[in-house]
């Protein structure tokens, strides 16, 4: 028997030893006398009989009979899951039109486009290409989506013609998500809205106002207000956009939108703003994107305020986004196809389009093949490699071909004492709790 490389044995200052396990997440607290024990097991793994209930520990992979059949057994899912024919998932954008003037916007150079209803009907088309599908996930994206609320309603009736299982979110500054619009979310399938607000009310309206300079805070939680009480499925997930300018306020904006909304359904958490299109990011003097400061600051308003953002504790991921799926595609509103958001209005990173039927196979295999994580060496050799994915395919994709070195590990390698401290620390509150 062998002690799992994907072990992680540490020591916490408040709860002492903690044990995690990256590859299971089998997480366990240790007590002091029984430590010794343990590090022995470390050492001389095959005394595990010595062990009361020692089949948990091979059931949670703290003990393999090699170092391999774990990596194996992952790599393989990711695979499944990378080339599963009968998912399909896009995201769509109906326009790239925007009615906000946010400060850190990447897409305020790029053409204002309306989808149009010969684009819709080659979408469709194109959906059917796949004589496998049997789910297909739209995520509605911009600009602002909602601006082309009538491409959306259009495509959703087709999309419910296929007789598949079909499901969509949005992303939406949530401006114009009027009672009209909010009223037909459930005929949409939109189960899920994610929203940006980025700190409290003046801190917010600084930072995401409408192009003329006003104010939106008011008017987005007054319209999400009114879809809470009409539609008892939906679920919402609150971004903010962080940098160092606002990070400071994230507690004054948490207690704000509490007092008001204080909904189950509703998820907090940061974000953290770069440009992944550069060498540097949009504002470097401001930036807290990189993967240590992102768990620091996670780790500051847990110790500061007991906020729980529990979408940062460690989680298992067989990728890190669309971009290393196969049958996933981001469709501009002219109909170009895409496999990162970010490329979405730069004709030069097109990968093809519905309209012609064009499609650029070397494009897409430099996302799949050329940034794919599951060939670096050092990604495979790593004990995160479950909870990181591989990291963004974009930043991999530029460390490969443009010969520059950007961060793409996750946050748990620099912090990941830290963060396993925090997990047992949320898992003790919550248990206060009940």
């Amino acid at each position: 028997m062998y002690w799992s490389k994907y072990n992680i044995l540490s020591k916490s200052e408040k709860y002492g030893y903690l044990l995690f396990n990256t590859m299971s997440l089998a997480f366990i607290r240790i007590n002091e006398q029984d430590i010794d024990m343990w590090k022995k097991l470390r050492e001389t793994p095959d005394s595990y009989t010595n062990f009361q209930n020692y089949d948990f520990l091979i059931k949670a992979r703290i003990l393999v009979d090699n170092q391999e059949d774990d990596l194996n057994v992952y790599l393989a899912d990711v695979l499944k899951n990378r080339y599963n024919s009968s998912d399909m998932a896009l995201t769509i954008l109906p326009t790239r039109g925007c009615n906000f003037g946010c400060i850190y916007c990447y897409e305020q150079d790029r053409p204002n486009v309306l989808m149009s209803e010969q684009t819709e009907k080659a979408i469709v088309k194109f959906v059917c290409s796949n004589s496998n599908l049997k789910r297909l996930s739209v995520v509605w994206y911009g600009g602002e989506p909602l601006l082309n609320f009538d491409s959306m309603v259009r495509l959703t009736k087709m999309f419910k013609q296929l007789n598949i299982e079909y499901s969509a979110k949005i992303v939406s500054n949530g401006y114009l998500l009027t009672k009209e619009k909010a009223d037909l979310m459930k005929d949409l399938a939109i189960r899920n809205i994610q929203i940006t607000f980025d700190g409290s009310e003046e801190i917010h309206n600084q930072r995401r106002f409408l192009l003329g300079g006003q104010p939106t805070y008011r008017k987005i939680m007054d319209n999400l207000k009114y879809l809470l009480s009409i539609n008892k499925e939906i679920t919402i997930d609150i971004r903010t956009n962080i940098d160092r300018r606002n990070k400071d306020d994230y507690n004054k904006f948490y207690q704000d939108f509490k007092s008001e909304i204080n909904d189950k359904r509703v998820t907090m958490y940061p974000g953290f703003v770069s440009d992944l299109l550069s060498s540097e990011c949009v504002s470097p003097e401001f930036n807290i994107s990189e993967g240590g400061y992102k768990a620091q600051f996670i780790l500051d308003i847990f110790d500061k305020y007991g906020i729980e953002i529990k979408s940062f504790l460690p989680k298992y991921r067989r990728h890190s986004c669309v971009a290393s799926k196969y049958f996933a595609f981001v469709i501009g509103p002219e109909g170009e196809l895409y496999k990162c958001w970010r490329m979405v209005g730069n004709q030069k990173e097109a990968i093809g389009n519905v309209n012609d039927g064009s499609f650029d196979m070397v494009k897409f295999s430099k996302y799949l093949i050329g940034a794919d994580y599951t060939l670096d060496s050092k990604c495979l050799q790593c004990e995160f490699i479950t909870l990181c994915g591989g990291g963004c395919p974009l930043v991999r994709m530029r460390n490969k071909y443009e010969k520059i070195s950007l961060n793409h590990c996750c946050p748990e390698k620099t912090h990941m004492e830290q963060l396993m401290e925090l997990r047992y620390e949320m898992f003790v509150k919550s248990h206060q709790k009940q």
